[in-house]
This record gives structure tokens, sequence and C-alpha cells, in this order.
């Protein structure tokens, strides 16, 4: 890890000890990361094969193609979330969805098996969360992108992130 990141780790540590959850805050965000994986799962599993291999528009992924992008995503945001809750500081390391759907073979893949990933990672990632301490999201770490971040940042941001792919997965669905 570089000294800059370490520097902004320490200054970044040192002004998340001023900052306190509530239980309702974390309720709150364990709450809409749930939601937000429930919401996914719905919507894909409302669907049929025919209509997940559909491409929506050129250069656009078919819901199949975002299934499989959320699974391979589920799996890097869990990581992220129990290092963040088991060691001290630890480096988060972003990545590129670019080189996935080809070296991962999105084409080749089944959605169901991804669909399955994806709802049995959040229920067990939100099963942990449920059973944490409020000051617990606070538990911060250093992304090699963005720079200091925390627990909640990173719970938020999944949620995020697959609000944003079931907003996609429908309009795909739905083209």
């Amino acid at each position: 890890m570089n000294s800059a990141l370490i520097h902004d780790a320490k200054v970044w540590l040192s002004a998340s000890k001023k900052a306190r959850y509530s239980a309702s805050m974390t309720h709150e965000a364990i709450t809409a990361y749930s939601n937000s994986g429930n919401r996914f799962v719905a919507i894909a599993k409302a669907s049929n094969d025919l209509a997940m291999a559909k491409v929506p528009a050129k250069d656009e992924w078919n819901g199949a193609f975002i299934v499989h992008h959320m699974a391979d995503f589920e799996i890097h945001f869990a990581h992220r979330i129990l290092r963040l809750l088991t060691e001290e500081n630890p480096e988060i390391v972003g990545y590129s969805e670019e080189p996935y759907p080809g070296n991962l073979n999105y084409a080749a893949r089944d959605w169901k098996t991804s669909l399955e990933l994806i709802d049995a990672t959040r229920k067990t990632i939100a099963d942990v969360l449920s059973r944490i301490d409020a000051n617990a999201l606070a538990r911060p770490g250093v992304h090699t992108e963005r720079g200091a971040i925390t627990l909640h940042d990173i719970v938020k941001s999944a949620a995020n992130h697959i609000n944003a792919h079931a907003d996609q997965l429908e309009a795909a669905l739905n083209s």
C-alpha cells in the first residue's frame, strides 16, 4: 500500500473514531442492502430463458449478462464487507467490469445458477450484518481508487449497485 493511502487512512481513521452510528442507522443500512437484493432477485425470478437472452439494444447487456455481472460483483462486495468486519483498516482493491463478460464466458453461463449465488450471498451477508454492533458501520478501510471508506460506505454502495442493475434488468426484460 502506498504511503499516501496510508496517510489518508490514518487521517480518516482518527476522524471516524468520532463518527457513531445509531441502531436505527444500522437497521436502515442493512434493510436497504437486503431489500435491494430481494428486489433484484424477484425481477429475475419472474423472467424466463427467452426474455433473459433477448438483447435490448446494440451494445447493451441482455438480462442474463446483468445477472452474471451481479453474481460476480456480489462476491466482491461480500469479500469487502467480511474484510472490513474482520481486519483492521484493510486495503480494498478496485476492479474493472470490462473483462468479466468475455473472460468469464457470460454467454455460456446459466443465469439461474448466478441468480442462486446472488440470493444466497445476499441472505448470508444480511444475516452477518444483522448481528453487528451499530458502531461497526464505522470500521474503516482504504479503497485503492476512492481512498478512505467505511463498512457503511460499502454496504450502501452494494445496495445502490444492485438497485441500479435491477432497473437495468427491468428495462432489458421489458424492451
